[in-house]
């Protein structure tokens, strides 16, 4: 498979180019999953996965794209990847970035139940920042800027000393949600309850812990390298094939379409329209469940 470049003037989709690095990355021509060897974490924060990922994508990425890691835990996204010097001029002009010039990545882990599958499928941790049509990302100068967010889900299987990436799904923000009021809310500063307990030296972070919907709970997914994204005309400038549309309809009722990628070597897949096939997160009630608690039998 090959990376286009695209030109200075009508540039390539860059979600479409790290979608397919990695699909080279950890799949062969037949679709076969290449086992690599994922170093230990050194610590809880550490994250080898998101290391890896931005590692093939600065080798694998045409010159002229940079890779940029957020360098710290606990900083959403994970990686952006940008077109430095037209995503300059975007920004001196005031313009709106698009995912030509600038893209912002979240890596999501998930693990493989007893039978391969995922994990967790009806719904994923987003922890405090929850996913997003676009992310704020901060310039050099400290401005804040809205960037086309995608999200990567990874399904790693243990393989004999090594690991696979069972599944692959490169997802477009918008297929997950829209709503960028509720991000900058979330997102935005919050206050602490201060001065609890006996002796008043207890604070509450009050930090929110987001569960929206997993892709990869979507059977259809399973095995293979997908990318969901908004335009319907990738494959005319990359080396993808079409092969399916998804609908999803919002709380209101208003439908929205997004369209399925996979690589020319995949081989053919039958196109039947899918609509809402990711599963609804489980247990959702308004109220919060007790701590788990110690039980003694006495």
């Amino acid at each position: 498979m090959t990376v286009p470049v695209g030109t200075p003037s009508q540039p390539r989709d860059l979600a479409a180019a790290i979608f397919a690095a990695l699909t080279e990355e950890f799949f062969d021509v037949d679709g076969a999953p290449i086992p690599f060897q994922l170093r230990d974490k050194r610590n809880t924060q550490d994250d080898p996965v998101d290391e890896l990922v931005g590692e093939v994508l600065r080798r694998r990425l045409p010159d002229g794209i940079l890779v940029f890691s957020s360098g710290k835990p606990l900083v959403s996204p994970d990686l952006v990847v940008a077109r430095p010097e037209e995503t300059k001029l975007l920004i001196e002009g005031g313009a709106d970035l698009d995912a030509r010039r600038i893209v912002a990545v979240e890596v999501k882990k998930v693990n493989s139940d007893a039978a391969g599958r995922a994990a967790r499928s009806t719904g994923i941790d987003y922890n405090s920042t929850p996913p997003c049509s676009t992310v704020k990302v901060e310039s050099s100068t400290g401005r804040l800027l809205r960037v086309p967010a995608f999200y990567l889900f990874l399904l790693l299987c243990p393989y004999a000393e090594r690991t696979i990436v069972r599944t692959l799904a490169l997802v477009a923000g918008a297929v997950l949600n829209e709503d960028t009021n509720l991000y900058d809310e979330i997102t935005g500063i919050r206050k602490k309850s201060i001065g609890l307990g006996t002796f008043g030296d207890g604070l509450d972070r009050q930090r929110p812990m987001l569960v929206f919907a997993n892709p990869l709970g979507w059977d259809w997914l399973h095995g293979k390298a997908t990318l969901l994204h908004q335009r319907e005309d990738l494959a005319d400038e990359q080396d993808l094939v079409r092969v399916r549309e998804v609908k999803r309809y919002a709380a209101d009722g208003s439908p929205r379409t997004f369209w399925c990628y996979r690589s020319k070597h995949s081989g053919v897949t039958v196109y039947v329209k899918a609509v809402d096939p990711f599963p609804t997160p489980s247990k959702r009630t308004t109220e919060t469940t007790p701590r788990g608690r110690f039980r003694i039998d006495l």
